[in-house]
């Protein structure tokens, strides 16, 4: 079974986005947002995880939001099988929990942003905004909620902290050496201690665990 899609005049976003949620109100006034503020041309909709992997396969997905509950998704894990289909999507997870647990499985999965849909529909727009620019959204609470941030404040070295705001902004290993005037050997050494403490998976993960020790 497939999703639909509807279009209008092409707008400001390039590329269509992917709702996937079994809730037809959610899909309704997402979609009205993303059109009227986003000037997003094509939405498509999915109300099953199976849905979500055929579009995504069969056409130009530039962003995906999924509720983490949806029908066939049995967990964040699988959300990564999106990223082989189509690398360059953006993926967010839209959901109603607000687990620690679930945040840091979805952000392991390499997913650009973990958005909590019970706020005002108005600010999840804006955060779906931040997420389409380049960034990785992390809920706040996550700080609140995640002891190993306090203790890697603390523990990383100023080099590290260098090398952790420079995965931040997205440079590779190479560049981050280019910059540190290091060995791009040093830069993995300390990326492999980064990912240890941090307790993250990936660049990603480390990534916006990393904003919230450097906010």
């Amino acid at each position: 079974m497939r999703g639909h899609a509807r279009g209008e005049s092409p707008g400001s976003f390039p590329g269509s986005v992917l709702i996937a949620d079994d809730h037809a109100v959610l899909r309704a006034g997402l979609k009205d947002l993303l059109r009227r503020r986003l000037k997003v041309a094509i939405v498509y909709e999915a109300e099953r995880f199976e849905q979500v992997l055929d579009l995504v396969e069969s056409n130009d997905v530039a962003l995906a939001l999924i509720d983490l509950l949806m029908p066939g998704l049995s967990g964040a894990k699988e959300i990564g099988r999106l990223r082989s289909l189509r690398p360059n999507a953006r993926i967010v997870v839209l959901s109603g929990s607000d687990s620690r647990e679930d945040i840091l499985d979805a952000l392991a999965a390499g997913v650009h942003g973990y958005i909590i849909k019970t706020q005002p529909l108005d600010q999840l727009i804006d955060r779906i905004r931040y997420v389409m620019s380049g960034e990785i959204y992390v809920p706040p609470i996550l700080a609140e909620r995640t002891p190993v941030i306090e203790r890697a404040r603390s523990e990383l070295s100023d080099r590290q902290l260098q090398v952790l705001g420079a995965l931040i902004e997205g440079k590779s290993n190479k560049e981050i050496a280019k910059a540190l005037n290091v060995a791009e050997g040093t830069v993995k050494a300390h990326l492999a201690a980064l990912f240890k403490t941090l307790g993250a998976s990936n660049r990603a993960h480390a990534a916006a665990l990393g904003k919230q020790i450097i906010s």
